[in-house]
């Protein structure tokens, strides 16, 4: 389903998009409109799920010092039993089912190296699991949550 989202709509999720915590007051002094408005916008926008209002954790300052991707590769005929397991695995906080040379893609945070070996100890020791490829994150160069219309 294709909502409409209007240059109204736009600007407020830049804004939002800008710090989630911005008062409808301001934003309705920043688009010269009423406050009712944008309260009434920004519902309506949540209600679509065209915009989710969450706050973002700064990892470093909560002590993950590693973070990076995994690639895993796997025998598909396991791949749901996969999925299962690799949910339940805290340190990974996003993952896509792929096609293509592996089967999943995983960002995960860590804490410390031993954390690190142990995440990537479990996730080989899945039944079904052919094959991981592991990348470490040096420096973060580029992180655009912005949304361009």
């Amino acid at each position: 389903m294709n909502l409409h989202v209007d240059d109204i709509d736009s600007q407020i999720i830049k804004i939002l998009n800008f710090n989630g915590r911005t008062p409808n007051t301001e934003i309705a002094k920043q688009l010269d409109l009423s406050e009712t408005a944008i309260r009434k916008r920004i519902k309506k926008l949540l209600d679509d799920e065209v915009i989710q209002i969450v706050a973002v954790v700064n990892q470093e300052k909560m002590g993950y010092v590693f973070r990076g991707n995994i690639c895993v590769k796997t025998d598909t005929k396991k791949t749901d039993k996969i999925k299962d397991e690799l949910n339940k695995i805290d340190q990974i906080w996003y993952m896509a089912h792929l096609t293509g040379a592996f089967d999943f893609d995983i960002e995960f945070s860590a804490k410390s190296q031993e954390e690190l070996r142990m995440l990537i100890d479990r996730i080989n020791k899945i039944e079904g699991v052919i094959k991981t490829d592991v990348s470490i994150r040096l420096e973060l160069l580029k992180n655009r949550n912005d949304w361009e219309k």
